[in-house]
Formats: C-alpha cells, sequence, structure tokens
C-alpha cells in the first residue's frame, strides 16, 4: 500500500517527539517536510529538538524547515506571559512552586525537552527554505493531495493559506492536535497551540480545507502509563530509550503542574494522537462533525475554538472534532513504530 504523504508541522515538545516516532517508524507515512514554529519555546530550541530527534531515530532523510518565532499578529513572549498569568490565577501554592521548579518554562522544561541527553554532534542541518515556503514547495510538486500535520500552534500553517491560496486544493486534510470543545482545563474553550496564535487559528478554520480537530476533548482521555515506559524502555533501541526517558520525565513535570486533573500514573501524549488518526482513522471510536469558530478580539478568550457541539446555531460544520480513541491500540501503535526507529 502507498504511503501517504503528510508534512508534520510541530513545536517539540516531548508530545511532538512521540507524534515525530510514531510518523516515522509507522511505515505507513512519507513524510514531505518536518516544518517547526515557535510554541513550547523558542524557534531555535524547537528547530534543534526536530533535528536531534529525527537524527537520533534514524531519518536524518527528512528535511527540517524552521519556521516563525512570533504568531502573526502578536509576539510569542507576550502571548506565553499572558498565558502563564491566567494558569497562575488559578494554581495552587503547590503548582505554583513547581513552575517555578522548573524556571518559567512549563512543563516541557528549559530546552522544550529536558529529560534526556542528545548526542552533542548532530550532523543534521536546517533546510535552506522557511517553513512557509516549504510547505508550499511540497505542496505544489506534489502528484498526489498532501495531509498537513500541525502539533503546534497554526502559525505556519495560517501564512500557508494567507499567501498560497491558489495551492488548498493540493491538501488532502489537516490533521490537528489543537482546540477544545467541552473539555475545560484552564479557561473554557481554551487549549495552548490555539491560544498562542488565534489570527492563524482562524485562518484554517475558515479556509475549507477539510480539518479533523484532535483537541483536549480526546488527548484528555488517551494516556500512557507506567507499563508503555517500561515497554518503550525492553525495545532495547535507540527510539526506544529516548522516549522511555522523555515520557517519565513529561508525566512527573506534567501531573505535578496540573494536580486538579488527577491524573495518577498516567499522562497526555497529545500531538500523537492527530498522527495516529492519519495512520488508522479507524482509532477513532467517536467524533462529530462541527461548526467551529475562533474568538481573537476577545478579553479572556483570545484563541478559544467555540465549537457549537448542540447545534443550536444551525450553521454548517467546518471540522470534525473527535472526542475518542481507542486507547489500547493507540499505546500498541506507538511502541510499534519506535521499535522500528534506529
Amino acid at each position: 500500500m502507498a504511503k501517504i504523504p503528510v508534512i508534520i508541522d510541530c513545536d517539540p515538545g516531548h508530545d511532538d517527539m512521540m507524534a515525530l516516532v510514531l510518523a516515522y517508524g509507522s511505515g505507513k507515512l512519507d513524510i514531505r517536510a518536518v516544518t517547526t514554529v515557535a510554541g513550547n519555546n523558542t524557534i531555535e530550541n524547537t528547530t534543534r529538538n526536530a533535528l536531534n530527534i529525527l537524527h537520533y531515530i534514524g531519518a536524518d532523510e527528512v528535511p527540517v524547515a524552521m519556521g516563525y518565532q512570533d504568531p502573526i499578529v502578536r509576539k510569542h513572549k507576550d502571548v506565553i506571559a499572558r498565558l502563564l498569568a491566567s494558569r497562575r490565577q488559578q494554581m495552587s501554592e503547590e503548582e505554583e512552586r513547581q513552575q517555578e521548579k522548573i524556571q518559567g518554562a512549563g512543563v516541557h522544561g528549559v530546552s522544550g525537552m529536558d529529560g534526556f541527553a542528545f548526542p552533542p554532534d548532530n550532523p543534521k542541518r536546517v533546510e535552506p527554505l522557511h517553513s512557509v515556503e516549504m510547505m508550499a514547495k511540497v505542496l505544489r510538486e506534489s502528484e498526489e493531495k498532501v495531509t498537513i500535520i500541525p502539533t503546534g500552534p497554526l502559525t505556519n500553517v495560517g501564512l500557508l493559506i494567507r499567501l498560497y491560496p491558489e495551492l488548498l486544493p493540493k491538501i488532502e486534510r489537516i490533521s490537528m492536535m489543537g482546540g477544545t470543545s467541552e473539555f475545560v482545563l484552564s479557561r473554557p474553550y481554551m487549549e495552548f497551540n490555539t491560544a498562542v496564535d488565534p489570527e492563524a487559528t482562524k485562518l484554517v478554520f475558515e479556509s475549507g480545507v477539510p480539518i479533523t480537530m484532535f483537541g483536549y476533548d480526546v488527548t484528555y482521555r488517551v494516556l500512557y502509563g507506567r507499563d508503555t515506559i517500561v515497554q518503550m524502555r525492553a525495545l532495547g533501541n535507540h527510539a526506544g530509550t529516548m522516549v522511555a526517558d522523555l515520557l517519565e520525565y513529561f508525566m512527573e513535570a506534567h501531573n505535578s503542574m496540573a494536580k486538579r486533573l488527577q491524573l495518577d500514573g498516567v499522562a497526555p501524549v497529545h500531538d500523537a494522537c492527530a498522527v495516529a488518526g492519519v495512520i488508522d482513522p479507524s482509532l477513532v471510536t467517536k467524533s462529530k462533525r462541527l461548526r467551529v469558530d475562533v474568538e481573537t478580539g476577545g478579553t479572556y478568550f483570545d484563541g478559544a475554538t467555540v465549537c457549537d457541539y448542540t447545534g443550536a446555531l444551525g450553521w454548517p460544520p467546518n471540522a470534525e472534532v473527535v472526542y475518542n480513541m481507542d486507547n489500547e491500540r493507540f499505546l500498541r501503535l506507538l511502541v510499534e513504530a519506535a521499535g522500528r526507529c534506529l
């Protein structure tokens, strides 16, 4: 069976790491490019992390292009400061101490992917093309439609839509990790990726391109546990060791900062869901076609994905919103993919 051509747009990130391992190790995807965006960390760090991951798992042939530091309209540092301030209002004293412990860098740590020391001599280098230009090049040169899988803020994808509207027919689907419909983590409708660049998110949802949204509604139901870490480490290869160390770090950091979710010995790998849904759509066990609008002018809810999940407005749906996946098969897919990597 022919591989599915994809572009992965990411901000590694522990969960982006798992998405890349799954995409490459599955053997089902033809990764035409990996493009990076600032989100979990600076663009320099997210790009370095992408290069390190791909080289370490044996995916040197996959080109990496660097994107923008700032969202389309806003400044990345200002958005992150606003999100952290909002989060602190709801933190307990213990959660604030954990925040200070990792120097305000969020659950992914100072490097954007703390928990594993990559070898310092990585020969893999970033491509000379900008991320948006790389995406346009891949679409333009492809004989088949290409699926775009964004697992970070939608800056690159939004700019692609704005700058190259003639290439939209070459996009098969956007399978994104982002947004939320009913699940509330901090404020209603808020999720990190969409909140970082609300204007880009709005461009994506108004593009007319088919969208599958893997938001918090599903990613906080599809959880890995310590048994998955043990299975990864037992693989005995580069990828298995790296994944085990990083997932172990992420579980502790995430759960320490999100005590109100009461996750005990389990944690989400958000971004891998959007990849898994492309590899095997039958993993999705519950979804609904909904109208999704994006707030860009509000005081509290910029970047909110406002989903009409009751159909009250009667407007045509523009996205498939995923609510559940087969957790057992999903985790098995992750371990098998890591086992096929270097």
